[in-house]
């Protein structure tokens, strides 16, 4: 007997849009695969992983089958797992999606698009947990100051100074907050929701827009679940749009001729250019990506006037459920005195570390000791933690611990626990305790500032 939690939410429209909108989704998700990898490796892939990911969804692009879809999601975990536990925020988003999809396909017994579009509703619910977790990370004490927020921090380095005079103001921190809390609240909310991935697109939009700070992977994964707050109706629109330039366009027209040939030169010219030249390949990844988002955007847009049903939410399937707690428990790491990167604190300046809890809404329950020993470095012959000094940084103990695996070299001089205290290898120094296999896998902690210096923790 099926549950009513596993039943198919109703068709908006008719079974042609309805599958429209899930192979427009899968292309979308390939590609947030891709921009993701290529961008995080600046086109030079060099693990299986990666490779493999981005080859199987470039394949997805040119031909969007279950098969091949489950084998992306597949490598993706892999190389999720490879790089723990430096994996970044919208990757766990990434990873959490694919689990949703992959649950459901096991259910349904079936790996076909239809199995895809089954998984909507949780993969919606998963959307609106984890950015609502990293709405909330930001209502911190370092966020809303204006010399400490990473919103004026991003501003200034993103506008190239032109938001000096707003750097005294609360006036972008508030702003931000604002916006981020009404992303998830009101796509929600069935009449708020068409319009409210427009307003969502055009804020994403504009923080990836700027060369000196980009966020392009992450965009392009939000806009792929973006759309699918939008009714079968407005996506067979917003696919109407792109028809129509394509049918004008000379590329385009080229593209669609040889597809094998098209999608074998992105492969080799986006996954490995960064080989031969890191610069150009930068650039490339940028200008691609930004012409990309600006068209999903233009074509959402364009369509925004005419007006088109409500998108139905869905009932999440039973299945869902377990991906949805491991969610909120991801993203109640911090608080529970777990790991603090990696967990949808993207840019909140948000601290949970013992004596410096500065949430105005989250109490934190420590677990947990892991967070409690900060050092405060003085000197070190490692260049990163060297350059820590400028921003008065305190750097948890365990951070310094797996870093000494990483480097067996690593000296680190400054105060623990009030006291002065020299880390390395040599005779005479205090050896830095090398980490159980599972922690050093699983745990990763951000430096936090102590004093009033900016400083942007990126996740």
């Amino acid at each position: 007997m099926t549950s009513k939690l596993e039943e198919a939410a109703p068709a908006d429209v008719d079974t042609t849009a309805k599958s429209a909108t899930t192979l427009l989704f899968m292309r979308m998700w390939a590609i947030a695969h891709v921009v993701h990898l290529v961008a995080a490796n600046v086109s030079a892939l060099h693990t299986p992983w990666s490779i493999a990911t981005v080859a199987l969804a470039v394949a997805v692009v040119l031909r969007p089958s279950g098969r091949l879809f489950v084998a992306m999601m597949l490598a993706q975990g892999a190389d999720y797992v490879a790089e723990m536990p430096g994996s970044p925020d919208h990757w766990a988003f990434i990873l959490l999606v694919n689990i949703t999809i992959l649950l459901t396909m096991l259910v349904k017994r079936t790996v076909a698009p239809a199995a895809v579009a089954a998984a909507f509703p949780g993969v919606r619910m998963v959307t609106l947990v984890v950015y609502g977790f990293a709405a909330l990370s930001k209502y911190n004490t370092h966020f809303l100051d204006p010399i400490t927020s990473c919103a004026n921090a991003i501003a200034g380095r993103a506008s190239y100074g032109l938001s000096a005079p707003l750097q005294d103001t609360l006036l972008l921190p508030v702003a931000s907050l604002l916006m981020e809390t009404s992303v998830p609240l009101l796509l929600a909310l069935p009449f708020t929701r068409r319009h409210w991935v427009r307003v969502a697109m055009l804020f994403h939009f504009t923080l990836s827009m700027s060369p000196a700070f980009s966020v392009v992977d992450f965009t392009s994964a939000l806009f792929a679940v973006f759309v699918l707050f939008l009714s079968d109706e407005e996506v067979d629109r917003v696919i109407g749009v792109f028809r129509g330039v394509a049918a004008k366009s000379a590329i385009a027209r080229d593209a669609r001729r040889k597809p094998a040939v098209t999608a074998l030169l992105a492969f080799a010219l986006f996954g490995f250019i960064g080989h031969a030249s890191p610069g150009a390949a930068t650039a490339l990844v940028f200008v691609a990506a930004q012409l990309y988002l600006l068209a999903l955007f233009l074509a959402a847009l364009w369509t925004w006037r005419r007006p088109a049903g409500r998108r139905s939410f869905g009932r999440p399937m039973l299945v869902h459920i377990p991906v949805l707690v491991l969610a909120v428990l991801w993203a109640l790491n911090p608080y529970l005195g777990l790991r603090t990167t990696g967990v949808f604190t993207m840019f909140s300046g948000v601290q949970t570390e013992a004596g410096r809890a500065n949430h105005l809404v989250l109490p934190t329950a420590h677990l947990t000791s892991w967070q409690d020993d900060l050092m405060t470095v003085e000197g070190s012959n490692d260049p990163v933690l060297e350059g820590s000094r400028r921003y008065d940084l305190a750097i948890p103990l365990l951070a310094l611990r797996r870093m000494a695996q990483d480097d067996p070299g690593l000296t680190v001089t400054g105060t623990l626990r009030g006291r002065p205290v020299d880390f390395g290898p040599n005779e005479g120094q205090v050896h830095l305790e090398p980490l159980p296999y599972w922690q050093y896998k699983l745990l990763h902690f951000r430096p936090i500032p102590i004093g009033d210096k900016p400083f942007c923790s990126i996740s």
